[in-house]
């Protein structure tokens, strides 16, 4: 796969029995180097026009998810495993658990798919259940 994608992420919580979606479209980067896969992306927010950049790094069974803007954090995804996550923003910072249920990976030689199942927990009590699916493949 060449450096250059097209990605489609979309994103669905379920927080109090509310359900939202979201959803991300454009390009992006993607490379391998030493065992590790990456994908890059920006993200430009469509009120404040604010730039978030994603990073997806993929080693073995881990995804590690970076985000660096308006919000901050590092997320480690792993089946069956929680990890501790701080959250910043401007406002201040919060602290949570991600419980991974399920982490799923499909790749070609010209296109990939990441399938994130997982719970959010703060002080014990779950605050939202959570799918990432990512898709991504070589811009033409």
């Amino acid at each position: 796969m060449n450096n250059s994608v097209e990605i489609n992420v979309i994103g669905n919580q379920e927080r109090d029995g509310q359900k939202s979606t979201t959803e991300y479209y454009g390009g992006g980067q993607y490379f391998e180097r030493d065992g590790t896969r990456y994908l890059i992306y920006l993200d430009q927010d469509k009120d404040s026009d604010a730039l978030t950049s994603y990073t997806l790094k993929i080693k073995d069974h881990i995804l590690e998810l970076t985000q660096k803007g308006t919000v901050n954090t590092r997320m480690s995804f792993e089946t069956g495993r929680t990890y501790p996550v701080n959250y910043v923003t401007e406002y201040g910072s919060l602290t949570l658990d991600v419980f991974t249920e399920d982490l799923k990976y499909q790749w070609s030689e010209t296109s990939a798919s990441i399938m994130i199942t997982y719970k959010l927990f703060t002080g014990g009590e779950l605050l939202s259940t959570n799918q990432l699916t990512i898709n991504f493949s070589e811009k033409d």
